[in-house]
């Protein structure tokens, strides 16, 4: 028996389409009540609590279970930042787990997973990740940056804030980049760990390349829909791109400002191991997107998306104080620009002064 945890989140539900291939029985447990719960055939349908579930009453409950598949958890943008709830399931699992002596616990992290990190995500993914590496079990552990699907949370925000055609800023800090795995790819992966005897004891990272930085992926949403995106050269014009997609009309991320802070810290991993153990052809991201039912015909199939956005001027600076550096000559005669304090992901700190004085000139500090 397969007991899947998560089993009605974006990646689980994928999961569960997979497993009647396979001859073993599974559980689809969910932390959302599903009224009622039943079995039929080789399915059984649970729900409640993990965190507070006693793993000893579980394992009389699951007396054949032989694989854990841990899927459930804070996805990114999605719930609250910090995820403590994430580590105490995990604690109730690897427990249930010693008891019934599994034959493989698969877990679902992310790339960038570490417990002194600065992110809470990816801090809760690491110490659930040192929990199972400490009990002893024989573990996959599959790492995932980003998992695309028509209905995941964070590329519906997404393409809600691309559609808008307003004007965004990015980050100051977006020099990181991820790799986004299919749910399909990424449910393949889950289920083949439970029996491939190479990947057993292992940590590997999945995705495709190219590896995307923050504005690629919002231009590859804008070509999905042919669309012009508008980024503001300005850090203080325009709206930031995590308050926008705090703010869209349905589904918005809770925790957006986490979410656009990843693309400051991750960086794509090597995936040598994944193609050994996983050989298969894999659709880029843009194919990928031409089949979403957004409500906006794709290009036609083998038609490349449209370009939306001309090259930028490379010797364009990132901050512009003036008009004047419209004319490339006059830009060498100016000193560089005087912003107020910033914060590191691009959100601006100006006192009334500052504020007073965007359309005034002035010498740069020192020179007063």
């Amino acid at each position: 028996m397969i007991l899947v945890a998560g089993a009605t989140g974006l990646v689980g539900r994928a999961l569960c389409e997979l497993l009647p291939t396979g001859r073993r029985p599974w559980v689809e447990w969910s932390l959302e009540p599903r009224a009622p719960e039943w079995e039929e055939g080789p399915r059984r349908v649970r729900s409640g609590d993990l965190a507070a579930a006693d793993p000893a009453t579980l394992a009389q409950e699951f007396p054949d279970l032989q694989a854990v598949i841990h899927v459930a958890g804070v996805a990114p943008g999605a719930r609250p930042a910090r995820a403590d709830h994430e580590v105490a399931v995990r604690r109730t699992l690897v427990a249930l787990a010693q008891a019934r002596r599994v034959e493989r616990f698969v877990f679902l992290s992310a790339g960038g997973a570490a417990a002194d990190s600065g992110h809470p995500w990816l801090r809760a993914k690491g110490e659930a990740e040192a929990l199972l590496r400490e009990s002893g079990l024989p573990l996959v552990i599959v790492r995932a940056d980003l998992v695309t699907a028509a209905d995941a949370p964070w590329l519906h925000a997404l393409q809600q804030v691309v559609r808008a055609g307003r004007k965004l800023r990015l980050p100051l800090l977006r020099a990181g980049r991820v790799q986004p795995s299919a749910v399909g790819d990424v449910a393949i992966a889950l289920a083949t760990a439970l029996d491939h005897h190479r990947m057993v004891g292992r940590t590997f990272a999945i995705g495709r390349a190219p590896p995307l930085r923050l504005e690629e992926l919002c231009e590859l949403v804008a070509r999905r829909f042919g669309r012009t995106l508008e980024w503001s050269r300005v850090p203080f014009v325009g709206d930031a791109l995590d308050d926008a997609l705090a703010a869209v009309p349905s589904g918005p991320l809770v925790d957006a400002a986490g979410f656009v802070r990843l693309f400051a810290l991750l960086e794509p991993p090597a995936l040598d191991d994944y193609q050994r153990l996983l050989p298969m052809a894999r659709a880029p991201i843009e194919d990928e997107l031409r089949g979403y039912p957004w409500g906006a015909p794709p290009p036609r199939p083998g038609e490349p998306l449209p370009v939306v956005q001309p090259p930028q001027d490379a010797t364009l600076p990132l901050f512009i104080p003036g008009e004047a550096l419209r004319d490339s000559r006059e830009r060498a005669k100016l000193p560089p620009a005087w912003l107020g304090r910033v914060d590191g992901f691009g959100r601006g700190e100006r006192s009334a002064d500052e504020a007073r004085s965007d359309h005034e000139p002035h010498a740069p500090p020192g020179n007063a």
